[in-house]
């Protein structure tokens, strides 16, 4: 399970009671209502108390005829009418309003009546005398997604506060505008916010409780549910006040509030540990790739192969290859003389140009027919087996980069085409290998001419730039290709040998020596010259098919 969707779940459990359960059990005399009765009373107490105060401060301010002593029982008239504002009983909803069933010893209220709600202001942006460091001033974009608080990007003076409103500590803030409506955070000292944000200061209810509650999957549907606009969901004060929260009793509070703050850090903690697993993890499985790679490369994973097949021999192979090039060779040089001979006698301009294309396309032909020339052994980076051979990268592969595309070719010719060759660029392979081929760009027909085509069962090696010998992977069909890519095309080698072998720590280590440039890259014709151990080709065959399995064992160690 995710860390998010285990908190969602312990809120919710919470929030439904579910969480305290064995608690009310425990405690099966406690219940809001009686305390709600209790508080209801207090408050026609105090309101009664404050009443008979007004009355006779009134009496007395008509009464007075001292300046100052009036201005005094004016200032004192003002306070206990506010005092009288917050005096406000709070009615429990009956089950038939209830959203969702609750403990019976809990009871259904308006947020309104638990809290003191009002909405932040900013002061004149016009006027740089509101903005300091007195207090922190704060926007939606200073709360994260788990609750915490950056207090030092903004602030205002004392002049700027009294065009704001206080907020004190234990308060909690809601985002009541925007795509970030509903996000919250308990706040731990005496701030102030902008008008984008709603403050809820609860009292008669725990502040960390309610901020649990907020955050549940109930509250925020709620507020999104609740809100009004379209292009920009908004919620006023006054429908923010209406919304509906489960109140469980004042000691059932606490008890919810010990136990999801011991659950969430844990959570907290889980959600660390797997992300550090998830780094080990890479860093292991980047070890172990190295190593099989290592092993595959010096011939150990595949020694009982060989002495299963004693009579397999790269050199055998590469002499009988060495044979049918030289052959070829010779044909190919007798063809290009007969048509240059032709050329030359052809009166005909059609038929010459003719004669023309095939001249260059033999000539084209016979730069293919190269054999291929094993080092000695003393000039081999390490040992391997006797019947291996140490060989030149391009000597076994055609080796090519890619075209580049302008933006407003790109836009023109390329964008939204629905036939043709996709093209890769460096930013669709990934670090995993894995290429994404649908990316939108695709080389139509008529302009494939143009293009040089890496052919399926090829591979793709990043060779500038910051993924420059970091980034490779195995085609699995025609496309055309960038410039910062170099293609790998089979000569005489299975050709997934050499996609792990571009893998491999001997490749990298060869690759990272040769990086020159400001942007940080390695020439092709540097690489054909870079050295590649050669098994017999069925023993490459063998070697892939091993790695194949132990690469997709590999994943199945991956922490989820």
């Amino acid at each position: 399970m995710k860390t998010d969707t285990l908190k969602k779940s312990l809120l919710d459990y919470a929030i439904k009671g579910s969480l305290t359960a064995k608690f009310r059990r425990e405690n099966n005399g406690l219940n809001a209502f009686d305390e709600l009765e209790i508080y209801n009373d207090n408050i026609k107490q105090q309101r009664k108390n404050l009443e008979k105060e007004l009355k006779k401060c009134e009496k007395e301010f008509k009464l007075e005829k001292d300046k100052e002593q009036k201005a005094l029982f004016k200032s004192q008239i003002q306070m206990l009418k506010k005092e009288l504002t917050k005096c406000k009983e709070i009615m429990p909803l009956n089950s038939t309003e209830a959203p969702f069933t609750i403990p019976n010893s809990w009871a259904w209220v308006k947020l309104g009546d638990i809290c003191e709600i009002f909405t932040g202001a900013t002061p004149k942006t016009s006027n740089a005398e509101n903005f300091g460091d007195f207090i922190p001033f704060l926007n939606p974009g200073d709360i994260d997604n788990n609750g915490n608080v950056i207090y030092s990007n903004r602030g205002l003076t004392e002049k700027g506060l009294k065009e704001a409103r206080k907020i004190e500590a234990n308060s909690i803030l809601v985002v009541c505008i925007g795509g970030l409506i509903g996000k919250a955070c308990l706040v731990d000292r005496e701030c102030t916010c902008n008008q984008q944000i709603n403050v809820a200061k609860p009292f008669f209810a725990e502040a960390i409780l309610l901020y649990y509650f907020i955050n549940s999957a109930y509250f925020q549907s709620t507020i999104k549910a609740n809100s009004t606009g379209t292009a920009t969901p908004i919620i006023n004060k006054n429908l923010f006040e209406q919304i509906l929260i489960p109140l469980p009793p004042l000691c059932e509070q606490q008890e919810i509030v010990k136990k999801l703050d011991l659950l969430v850090t844990l959570a907290n903690d889980f959600a660390v540990t797997k992300e550090n697993l998830k780094r080990i993890e890479k860093r292991i499985e980047k070890r172990i790739e190295k190593s099989l790679l290592k092993l595959a490369l010096e011939g150990s994973l595949s020694k009982l192969y060989r002495r299963s097949s004693p009579t397999l021999c790269a050199f055998n192979e590469i002499s009988t290859y060495n044979e049918a090039i030289k052959e070829k060779r010779k044909d190919l040089e007798k063809e290009l003389k007969k048509c240059e001979k032709e050329f030359k006698l052809e009166k005909d301009k059609d038929k010459k140009a003719l004669f023309k294309s095939q001249i260059q396309m033999l000539k084209k032909e016979l730069t293919k027919c190269k054999e291929i020339t094993p080092l000695n052994s003393t000039e081999a980076p390490f040992t391997i087996p006797n019947s291996w051979a140490w060989v030149k990268l391009g000597d076994i592969c055609e080796i090519f980069t890619g075209d580049s595309i302008n933006a407003t070719e790109k836009e023109k010719n390329f964008t939204h085409q629905t036939s043709g060759l996709n093209y890769i660029a460096t930013k669709d392979l990934a670090n995993d290998t894995s290429i994404t081929y649908e990316n939108g760009i695709k080389i139509p027909d008529e302009f494939l001419p143009s293009f040089k085509i890496a052919k399926a069962n090829s591979t793709l090696l990043c060779i500038e730039g910051g993924s420059a010998g970091r980034k490779v992977g195995f085609l699995k069909e025609n496309v055309c290709f960038g410039n910062k890519l170099c293609c790998f095309e089979n000569i005489f080698a299975f050709s997934k040998f050499v996609f792990y072998f571009l893998q491999s720590g001997e490749f990298s280590k060869e690759f990272n020596s040769n990086i020159n440039g400001i942007i940080g890259g390695v020439k092709k014709e540097s690489i054909r010259h870079f050295l590649i151990p050669l098994p017999p080709l069925k023993e490459q065959n063998e070697i892939t098919q091993t790695l194949d399995t132990l690469f997709t064992l590999k994943k199945g160690l991956r922490v989820e």
